[in-house]
């Protein structure tokens, strides 16, 4: 990593860091949408997936504005498998324990509780790092930069307070009440 010598250079490093992440992301969800049961997770995952891809867009578009191309070019999902670009270990950490999580032998709406933990760790990582990005960018008067990690940040909270109401209002209910069960019926949601 080259120094870091203001804001600026510290902003250009979270948003590349926040790119490393989305693309990890973008990898591992699948795995995560194919494992859940209920059908209102699956499509919630579904639809967090593409919005995953368009923040994904908006990160180019500030990295555009920041004037930092290494992470287009070199960085990214295979950047970052052949160690070019800067690749964020606090994902990959959240991922991996995550991985271990969805592996292991659980009815299926335990693993849905499961997964709605994992996917809100996930949420809580990225809504620290957009905040203090979005933050960065307002106070070098980046206001385009700002508005766009300001949006991402936004969906990042919209999907946690879904993920909650679907924890509380169902799906933790099922994994409670599952005693042993080999599945439960989802018409009722």
């Amino acid at each position: 990593m080259e120094k870091m010598r203001d804001l600026r250079d510290l902003l250009t490093h979270e948003v590349a860091d926040l790119y490393s992440a989305e693309t990890q992301i973008i990898e591992a969800m699948p795995q995560m949408i194919a494992k859940a049961h209920n059908p209102q997770l699956r499509l919630a995952l579904e639809q967090h997936l593409q919005v995953t891809r368009n923040q994904v867009d908006r990160l180019t578009q500030v990295q555009s504005i920041l004037g930092d191309h290494q992470q287009q070019d070199d960085g990214g999902l295979l950047g970052n498998l052949f160690g070019k670009g800067v690749k964020c270990k606090g994902m990959e950490g959240l991922i991996e324990e995550g991985q271990k999580v969805l592996a292991e032998d659980m009815n299926p709406e335990v693993l849905d509780a499961a997964i709605i933990a994992c996917a809100q760790k996930i949420e809580h990582y990225e809504i620290c790092g957009y905040g203090t990005a979005r933050a960065y960018a307002r106070q070098l008067g980046l206001q385009e930069a700002e508005r766009l990690l300001e949006q991402t940040l936004d969906e990042e909270h919209q999907a946690d307070e879904l993920m909650t109401s679907m924890a509380l209002n169902s799906v933790n209910l099922m994994a409670e009440t599952s005693g042993g069960s080999t599945g439960t019926q989802y018409n009722s949601l």
